[in-house]
């Protein structure tokens, strides 16, 4: 279980949250959060998708195209690529020495050449960088005809899904954690059984374990209240991440965390130089209205 917590001045209220990994793959994370509140848990998800950046291809020169779309089509397919990101290996433009005029630093070029007939793939984008590569070989970009060429260079950098949702790295979630009031009544049940989903009754009984990790209790809601009733935990969270590629759930999760622990620094920060103090002005003038 990792605790999140940040300590600030007494004066302001001490907050510690608590995650506990429930299912946990490269491509998926379903996390509990408890000890928090929705403003908390849902912070963290923008910061997923807001704030955690990697790799797409921004710029697109075209040399040819003779396929039956046109050059701003192929371009926005292009930077909804997928591409494997490392965190660390480059620079966001504007943070980068070149002060954002482009180099090896905060970029990679990319090329592509192919000739009809055929589907005309992701895997065929050939990058300057190998570790900086397509994430799904399968997706297809375009279709040649016989005679017909593909030709062009393209520019990935760094980017922000506040930015443009190419630049997001997952899809996250939550709601709030169900309660389980469970009555095994073998009559109710053997009359009822046939409304559940068949997953969520093991040996005659619901399993409790099934219906949090497969959702069931969406499907089960409802039916017989004497037999199932579900309730809803205030300050306890059920969190879904879903890794668009780029990398894994795990390190998007932590990628996010420590973003929402630097903007609570730099909040921190900013409110002890006294830059606070215009909000506190606002606050007491819309106070008194």
């Amino acid at each position: 279980m990792m605790v999140v917590e940040k300590k600030v001045e007494k004066e302001v209220e001490e907050f510690k949250m608590e995650m506990k990994i429930i299912n946990k793959t490269d491509e998926k994370l379903v996390l509990e959060f408890s000890n928090a509140d929705a403003a908390e848990v849902n912070t963290i998800r923008r910061m997923i998708i807001s704030e955690v950046p990697v790799m797409a291809i921004e710029e697109v020169e075209f040399i040819k195209n003779d396929s039956a779309l046109v050059d701003e089509i192929i371009a926005n397919r292009v930077g909804l690529i997928p591409l494997t990101t490392e965190l660390g290996t480059y620079n966001e433009k504007e943070n980068c020495k070149c002060k954002g005029k482009g180099c090896p630093l905060c970029q990679v070029e990319f090329s592509l050449e192919a000739k009809g007939p055929g589907v005309v793939y992701a895997s065929q984008l050939i990058s300057k960088d190998e570790k900086v590569k397509s994430v799904f070989d399968d997706m297809p970009i375009t279709l040649l005809t016989e005679g017909q060429e593909l030709k062009f260079h393209a520019i990935a950098i760094m980017g922000k899904g506040k930015e443009h949702m190419k630049y997001a790295p997952a899809v996250a979630f939550y709601h709030h954690k169900p309660k389980f009031i469970i009555n095994n009544d073998a009559a109710k049940l053997n009359k009822f059984k046939d409304q559940y989903p068949e997953a969520a009754i093991k040996n005659g009984k619901f399993d409790e374990e099934a219906l949090l990790k497969n959702r069931l209790y969406d499907a089960c809601e409802g039916v017989c209240d004497d037999l199932l009733k579900i309730e809803y935990e205030k300050n306890k969270f059920i969190f879904y991440l879903e890794s668009f590629g780029q990398m894994t759930a795990s390190e998007v999760m932590l990628a996010a965390l420590n973003k929402f622990n630097e903007k609570l620094n730099d909040f921190e920060k900013s409110m002890k130089e006294g830059k606070g103090k215009p909000i506190a002005d606002i606050a007491k003038k819309l106070m008194k209205k």
